[in-house]
């Protein structure tokens, strides 16, 4: 199992900290899922370099946090069979604080959801697999393909990957019963993944493991009145980025 954490540490650009403080990832998108249909990957990412700049800072010191700790990434990230960028906040917090912040981005930026995960736990409920490509070969347009052909090996692989570099990351989440999401227990899940990448010409299932990982859905109504503002200006965003790009 240790091998397996430092296979996911080494992806995600740091050594594990198996320490009682530990790392609290997050990952979410800034296009809605209501926005224009057909508008450029090139579009959507500038909508998310955007909402990087100028609205997580904000929505950081609006949940009383010191965003000089946050590390931020710009990444490819699948949700419910769409590839789109996708922003990877990594923060040392607490569970509480974590979940908080991630209901204030998912309000914020008009999302379903935002994934907390913390890959330091040896024992977490949650398994995944990693599927790796050659070096320099994962364009946004290959992940969506073995997005979808994962797929269709078994509907319950396209709830969700995170990109990183060259290696997918897939997460089999539990709703909080503990029940996957994908109808699938942890070997399975892997298993239709790694039969996915034996026919998908340069990939392979390359570790799986345990994480703690959760599902923070948007709130109804933000825990702070500064969140307001930025929800506005995020929607502002999505007008002047995605709604002016002619349909492709």
């Amino acid at each position: 199992m240790r091998r397996h954490i430092l296979a996911l540490a080494l992806i995600l650009g740091a050594s594990p900290a198996f320490a009682q403080v530990v790392a609290q990832h997050l990952f979410f998108e800034a296009v809605p899922a209501a926005s224009p249909p057909n508008t450029s990957y090139e579009a959507r990412q500038r909508l998310t370099e955007r909402a990087w700049t100028d609205l997580l800072p904000t929505i950081l010191d609006s949940t009383g946090l010191d965003g000089a700790g946050a590390v931020t990434h710009l990444r490819m990230g699948g949700y419910r069979l769409w590839t789109n960028p996708s922003l990877h906040l990594t923060l040392r917090l607490e569970d509480g604080p974590a979940d908080r912040l991630a209901g204030a981005i998912a309000w914020s930026l008009e999302q379903d959801s935002v994934l907390v995960a913390d890959f330091d736990s040896a024992d977490g409920a949650t398994g995944y697999a990693l599927v790796r490509f050659p070096a320099g070969s994962l364009t946004p347009d290959r992940a969506q393909r073995f997005f979808l052909a994962a797929a269709a090996e078994h509907e319950g692989l396209g709830g969700g990957y995170t990109a990183f570099g060259d290696t997918l990351l897939f997460l089999n989440l539990r709703g909080d019963d503990g029940t996957p999401y994908s109808g699938l227990p942890d070997e399975a899940f892997a298993e239709f993944l790694s039969r996915a990448a034996a026919v998908f010409p340069g990939a392979t299932l390359t570790a799986t493991g345990r994480a703690d990982a959760r599902l923070i859905l948007q709130p109804p109504q933000p825990d702070s009145p500064a969140l307001a503002p930025l929800r506005a200006r995020h929607a502002a965003l999505v007008s002047e980025i995605l709604t002016a790009e002619p349909a492709r």
